[in-house]
């Protein structure tokens, strides 16, 4: 696919320098690997390299996805990270045209990622009180042409919000990302599907306890509950025949002139891997989960009767 005028694109340095740029005729970019114009991404393909205006470096030109895009965004917020997100998209059901309520905006990576998973036709709306970064975030996806339709921003804060813009029964799924979420669940469960998903992120566990009291308290059923833990490994490659291989070549050399010095083919170098720790963080939160009870409490008891449904015991600790 040729990258045109206009088009957001991604561009790679390293996992850890990841950047969203919109491109322009009379553009440029400026980072640790030199200056790029713009024009010189203009009419490449995806996955191109892209050399600097000395032709000394080059970076990636990439295509957006939910994984880019929220590692591109501005950090200004205690974020979600990749994996975080891809779970709470399963857990909300984010399939194409269901229609979400999520709080806080933050940075917009979750936003991105919902907005993605309920193509064509879903809805995500996304609150946020905050104004700075509600008017900062909005204007960042302006530039995101694929799902700029499927959004809709509120500057408004949750908590003190009747939902006066949804009908009872609406919404396939909330989720919220707030200090005190059980401020808001009477209110909220009114446009909650019956069966529609509730989901809370919490970062402790004494908030843990309070919005599972609260669930129950306004008849929420399945309610369960998952640590955020991200645990990543990488690969460094050792290969300890190199010197010594090279070292042995040194030595006959005056009696085998014609052995060639820097011979690195596979044969000749002990490659193996070695496994360790990313430096990362390793918890992230807690996420709480529960389904809306049905109105109707005889069909409820026979889908649990039957074994559709297996609400896990909850556990109260002093």
């Amino acid at each position: 696919m040729v990258i045109a005028e206009n088009d957001s694109v991604i561009l790679y340095i390293d996992e850890d320098n990841i950047s969203l740029v919109k491109l322009k005729s009379d553009g440029s970019i400026t980072n640790k690997k030199g200056i790029f114009l713009h024009k010189n991404i203009i009419g490449k393909e995806y996955g191109s390299k892209i050399y600097d205006t000395l032709s000394r470096n080059f970076i990636f030109v990439l295509k957006k996805t939910p994984e880019l895009i929220a590692t591109s965004l501005k950090k200004k917020t205690q974020t979600l990270y990749e994996h975080d997100i891809s779970f709470i998209c399963l857990l909300c059901n984010a399939l194409p045209n269901k229609k979400i309520i999520e709080a806080g905006t933050g940075t917009g990576c979750l936003t991105y990622a919902l907005a993605n998973c309920v193509l064509p036709h879903g809805v995500v709306h996304t609150f946020e009180y905050n104004e700075e970064r509600y008017t900062e975030v909005k204007k960042e996806f302006e530039d995101f042409e694929d799902v700029i339709n499927n959004i809709k921003f509120y500057h408004k804060d949750i908590i003190n919000y009747n939902f006066e813009d949804f009908k009872n029964n609406e919404i396939d799924a909330i989720f919220l990302d707030m200090p005190n979420p059980w401020l808001c669940v009477e209110k909220a469960k009114n446009v909650l599907k019956e069966r529609g998903t509730f989901v809370i992120f919490l970062p402790c566990i004494e908030q843990v306890y309070k919005i599972i009291e609260t669930l129950e308290e306004h008849n929420f059923c399945d309610i369960a509950a998952y640590e955020l833990i991200n645990n990543s490994w990488k690969f460094i490659l050792i290969n300890n025949q190199k010197k010594k291989n090279n070292l042995n070549k040194l030595e006959n050399s005056s009696t085998n002139q014609s052995a060639p010095l820097n011979d690195n083919s596979p044969q000749n170098l002990n490659m193996a891997y070695r496994l360790c720790h990313k430096e990362n963080k390793t918890h992230t939160g807690y996420l709480i989960v529960s389904k809306k009870w049905l109105d109707d409490e005889h069909q409820q008891m026979e889908i649990e009767f039957k074994g559709l449904i297996n609400p896990p015991e909850i556990h109260k600790h002093d």
